[in-house]
């Protein structure tokens, strides 16, 4: 059976070296230690673990597999050929050597070649390794049913933590966010020093002291790591937490320079009276995504804030330059119009947008607005009705009906 390494022995591990260790004295165990680090990205002490244990027991296979998992994290994939080939000569009874291939075709992206090795280990009886990789496999190619289908097998088989994780991750691509949830839950509880099975609990729940729970420990596991520090300032927007925020903004961008860190950055900022820090790293935002729409949007909302009504617009015909598509810019220069007194504009703008989106609630609100200001009271209830039929995002129905019932003549 599995032996499970809970995050206070992987600490102890760390503060004494693998090979210095109580714990280190059985090859499974440091190849379950080894690859946690590689999922960590702790190359230099994953290779510490598999070289230990390789000295306990002399060609130890997977270790040897673990040895050129550690390539494969560094994207040195082609000297892993090589590797994976001497595993299969050496170990001609297993199934290490096609586990082995596997994983290095979806290293490469090349999901349906993973497929093929990973049915081959299967055939040699391997269903928990087997499983999980055509999981893994076909859970990249948009394959959500079979993929469910085959981490439940490797479930079955024990395939442990992974299983559940990619589970977990499958049902969310689905669109089941309590499944999802759940199976990324046992992940957590499976393998407490999984960063990954850490990160993407924290990523799930979203907001609230249990997110940044789970996304501090994925950070504790794996330091410096820019996706988590991103999904961290998320979680702390949601919370009203800005200037947590902005820390975790701040050591995403220090770890790897992302517009959309940028941008949460620009929205921590703003959301702390920083306008002057907000826009410009609102701009660098753009400058390395062109087509990062909510960093236009929310220079054009600062902007008008700031009563620079022709720099909002300009900003909001950038948006539509790069992005003509996105619905939301058209609701947006629909908005500001509005807000600006220019109803014609206005309307003009919310119109095409509720041509690319008949449940545009906010579109339709705004239309009512207008409407009723204009005293064409009929076209006003209307255009109310559309918005509680519609999305309501951003939108409160019992207000709208208040408008809606307000939308009267004065003289019956």
């Amino acid at each position: 059976m599995r032996q499970v390494l809970c995050f206070a022995a992987v600490a102890a591990l760390l503060s004494v070296g693998a090979v210095g260790s109580a714990q280190a004295n059985d090859p499974a165990t440091l190849v379950e230690l080894g690859d946690l680090y590689v999922e960590a990205m702790r190359l230099d002490e994953a290779k510490a673990a598999y070289n230990q244990a390789l000295k306990l027991e002399k060609k130890y296979g997977p270790a040897e597999v673990g040895k050129a998992k550690i390539d494969m994290a560094r994207k040195k994939l082609d000297p892993v050929k090589q590797q994976c080939r001497a595993i299969k000569r050496r170990h001609k009874t297993t199934s290490l050597g096609e586990a082995c291939e596997g994983w290095l075709w979806i290293a490469y992206d090349r999901s349906a070649r993973a497929v093929d090795e990973f049915n081959l280990v299967v055939e040699k009886g391997d269903n928990a390794v087997g499983k999980l990789g055509l999981g893994e496999a076909l859970r990249r190619r948009g394959e959500h049913d079979r993929a469910i289908e085959e981490y439940r097998g490797a479930i079955a088989a024990g395939a442990g933590y992974m299983a559940h994780l990619g589970l977990g991750l499958t049902l969310e691509a689905k669109g089941d966010a309590a499944g999802a949830l759940g199976e990324v839950s046992k992940a957590v509880k499976m393998e407490p020093a999984s960063c990954l099975a850490h990160f993407h609990y924290g990523r799930m729940l979203g907001r609230g002291p249990l997110a940044v729970s789970h996304l501090t420990t994925a950070l504790s596991i794996r330091p410096g790591w820019a996706e988590a520090y991103q999904e961290l300032g998320q979680v702390y927007l949601a919370n009203g937490d800005y200037a947590a925020a902005e820390s975790s903004f701040v050591g995403s961008i220090d770890a790897e320079e992302k517009g959309t860190a940028y941008l949460g950055l620009g929205k921590a900022l703003h959301a702390q009276g920083k306008t002057d820090e907000a826009k410009k790293k609102l701009n660098k935002a753009i400058e390395l995504v062109p087509n990062l729409v909510d960093a236009y949007l929310l220079l054009a909302d600062i902007e008008f804030d700031a009563e620079s009504p022709d720099a909002s617009l300009q900003a909001l015909e950038n948006a539509r330059a790069v992005a003509p598509g996105v619905v939301e810019v058209y609701v947006h220069t629909g908005q500001t119009y509005h807000r600006l007194g220019r109803y014609t504009k206005a309307k003009s703008f919310l119109q095409q947008a509720v041509s690319m989106d008949k449940s545009l609630s906010m579109a339709h609100a705004i239309l009512g607005d207008i409407s009723c200001e204009r005293r064409l009271y009929d076209a006003g209830r209307k255009h109310y009705d559309d918005a509680l039929a519609g999305d309501m995002k951003g939108l409160d129905a019992a207000e709208i009906q208040q408008r809606k019932a307000a939308c009267v003549s004065p003289h019956p």
